[in-house]
């Protein structure tokens, strides 16, 4: 009898799981979540996002936003002020501090794919993030990009993507 090979999916799977519980490990030491980091990450690359659409970018929902933010807060690693042009929504901005927590995570997960991507070449490790890449957007165009449309967002977050 043949074994048959797990499925893409289930690796994929395996990975995120192996993947967020790295990140976790990294970003410990600095008192952060991976939620927490990946907000930060992602305030980072876009600093003028609405609450909501922070939360699903950082794959969370807006509620579990609100707690993430406050404690990222308290911390000093963000401000909050509100928007000049409109009285409802509130602007985020990483402090300098929070800039500074950003850059040490970012190394620590650095070198965690420096060990996963290890025997890639440069030209496999492009292959395999154009891939990646290509697989996201083809399932979320299949969900008709619900994800864009502040759909509710899981309550676990994904590894965060590097800043380039």
């Amino acid at each position: 009898m043949e074994v048959e090979s797990p499925r893409l999916t289930y690796i994929v799977g395996r990975l995120e799981r192996v993947v967020r519980k790295r990140i976790a490990e990294a970003v410990r030491p600095f008192d952060l979540s991976v939620a927490q980091y990946t907000v930060l990450s992602v305030l980072r690359a876009r600093s003028h996002l609405s609450n909501a659409q922070l939360a699903n970018r950082a794959f969370i929902t807006p509620q579990a936003m609100n707690e993430v933010v406050q404690t990222l807060e308290a911390q000093k690693l963000v401000t909050r002020r509100p928007d000049p042009s409109h009285g409802r929504i509130v602007q985020l901005k990483l402090t300098a501090r929070g800039t500074e927590t950003l850059r040490k995570c970012d190394a620590a997960v650095r070198a965690l794919e420096k060990v996963m991507l290890a025997g890639f070449s440069d030209e496999a490790r492009e292959a395999l993030r154009s891939s990646l890449v290509s697989c996201v957007k083809a399932l979320e165009q299949r969900d008709g990009n619900a994800s864009s449309r502040g759909s509710r967002a899981p309550r676990t977050a994904p590894a965060p993507s590097p800043a380039r």
